[in-house]
């Protein structure tokens, strides 16, 4: 029997057919974009790494600090400068973390990489030109910003003098927003004052100016004030001749201050600028933000605080102080009573210094301390001679080397990492108690044994009948007693004798050229 086929609907013609087509595109493309945001939700998802907002958050802080003085700007730039490539490979880990904690999920989509890429190079190219090795064509602005100014104007100069009638023994206070002062005795015992004033602006303005940067000298029957107002694009030089009896001030913003031949007090406060004592029978103190300090044949003591560069104090008779923070190398010679020094990274005292002291980021070495000694640093070689009385020395990451001299103190040394090396007199009584890490070497000169115990190797006994004990102990490091000489700590140097200078000739005078072709004459008050 033959089977009919089943019925099928008659196909689409005209309209209908038409109304299908479209119908099946439209609900084709549907189907595409709703692939297409899959695949974008599930891969192509973009994150912004934390990288971004935590440098953000890192530079509004800093910027914070340096604008409420909290921050000095000279140490931001000159740690900056040593220290920038820690923020790469900060920025390297946090962006390692990221990758690792994306793996785990799959949905995670990817992160932009284009601005972190772009903040390493922003970092490096920073870090480079803090650190003198880029822009090179500003590297001939010097500290005072004169190259800057000179691009405000045409350089102008003139000179002012001033004498004034000031008591012997009274008060000096001279305050300079942006120039170098120089203090120094007067040979009749009157005050006797000369700026050299330099202005860069138009010939038109440079009068005006002058009269703005004009030292103003106000008198008492205490001494005398010396102000200059500070301008931009405007520096005063002075140079001051007081009664050598006279207690001298400086306060100064930019500019590098001397100070010579006074049998009074001294007294600086700088923002940015060398500070040099000589020949000063009383006290000098410096309060300093950035700069380097010299102080010679100083007979009472020398302070320093605050943020100071290189310093160089020699044949002080009373004490020395530096508390603060230092930024360059100290050399220290002859300080005839006790020595402090205090930063964020070494403490120091000594009870006298007989010959000298040098110290920088890395090394301490000195020669002739008079104990007690008490130094805790870290991340420096100590090298010690001659060292006598008690002594105390704690440091991590460098070797220390102490040869003692007589009479021999009691002397606890403590070195976290690194080794040690202590050479005490001949002949001299003395109990120790020595140790180091088992897998390293102790060793003595005099007759001791050493044993171990657990993960320390130590040295222990008695020399002679006794007395001052040695404790010393280090750790990843070979430590060693050894024998020295038994001679006696050599007297102190005796002071060098003043050094007498010829009399330096006076510099002609430079004046204002006025438009006209005319010289201006200098204001004499």
């Amino acid at each position: 029997m033959a089977v009919n086929p089943p019925p099928y609907p008659p196909p689409y013609s005209g309209r209908d057919a038409r109304r299908q087509a479209r119908d099946q595109w439209r609900a084709q493309r549907d189907q595409w974009r709703a692939q297409r945001r899959y695949w974008r939700n599930v891969y192509g998802y973009r994150r912004t790494s934390i990288v971004g907002p935590c440098l953000l958050v890192t530079i509004g802080v800093v910027a914070l600090l340096l604008e409420t003085g909290k921050l000095s700007a000279g140490a931001f730039w000159i740690w900056y400068a040593r220290w920038w490539p820690v923020l790469l490979i900060l920025v390297g880990l946090v962006s390692l973390a990221e990758y690792f904690w994306d793996r785990k999920n799959p949905y995670a989509g990817y992160r932009s990489a284009g601005g972190v890429v772009f903040l390493i190079i922003l970092l490096a190219c920073i870090g480079w030109s803090a650190h003198g090795h880029w822009w090179g064509t500003f590297s001939h602005f010097d500290d005072n910003g004169e190259e800057f100014f000179s691009m405000l104007g045409e350089e102008h100069d003139n000179d002012v003098e001033m004498d004034q009638s000031i008591p012997n023994g009274g008060s000096v206070t001279i305050q300079n927003a942006r120039g170098d002062v120089t203090v120094t005795a007067s040979e009749d015992g009157q005050m006797h004052l000369r700026a050299h004033q330099v202005v860069h602006s138009s010939d038109k303005d440079a009068p005006g100016i002058f009269d703005q940067v004009k030292p103003k000298v106000v008198t008492s029957g205490t001494g005398a004030v010396v102000s200059v107002a500070g301008r931009a694009g405007a520096r005063v030089d002075l140079t001051v001749q007081v009664p050598e009896k006279t207690f001298a001030t400086v306060n100064t913003g930019h500019g590098d201050v001397t100070i010579e031949g006074l049998k009074n007090n001294a007294d600086v406060n700088t923002q940015h600028g060398d500070v040099k004592f000589d020949g000063i029978t009383g006290d000098v103190h410096a309060r300093m933000d950035h700069g380097d300090l010299s102080a010679h044949d100083i007979g009472g003591h020398a302070l320093v605080d605050g943020r100071f560069d290189d310093v160089t104090l020699s044949e002080i008779k009373g004490q020395v102080v530096l508390d603060g923070e230092s930024l360059g190398d100290t050399h220290l010679e002859q300080v005839g009573s006790t020595v402090h020094f205090h930063t964020s990274r070494t403490d120091l005292d000594i009870q006298k210094l007989g010959g000298d002291l040098t110290m920088d980021s890395s090394d301490l070495t000195a020669n002739q301390l008079y104990g007690p000694v008490r130094i805790v640093t870290r991340s420096k070689n100590i090298d010690l001679t001659q060292v006598t009385g008690d002594t105390h020395i704690e440091t991590s990451n460098g070797d220390v080397n102490v040869v003692a001299a007589l009479p021999l103190g009691n002397m606890q040394i403590t070195n976290h990492t690194g080794g040690l090396t202590l050479s005490v007199p001949e002949d001299t009584s003395f109990v120790v108690n020595a140790s180091t890490t088992a897998d390293d070497e102790i060793e003595a000169d005099f007759p001791m044994q050493s044993s171990t115990s657990g993960d320390r190797r130590t040295l222990q006994g008695t020399v002679g009948h006794g007395g001052v004990k040695l404790d010393l102990s280090t750790s990843h490091g070979n430590l060693q007693l050894k024998q020295g000489s038994s001679a006696p700590m050599p007297p102190p140097r005796p002071p060098q004798p003043p050094e007498i200078k010829p009399p330096t000739p006076p510099t002609p005078p430079k004046h204002l050229k006025a438009p006209n072709g005319e010289t201006a004459t200098p204001t004499v008050q």
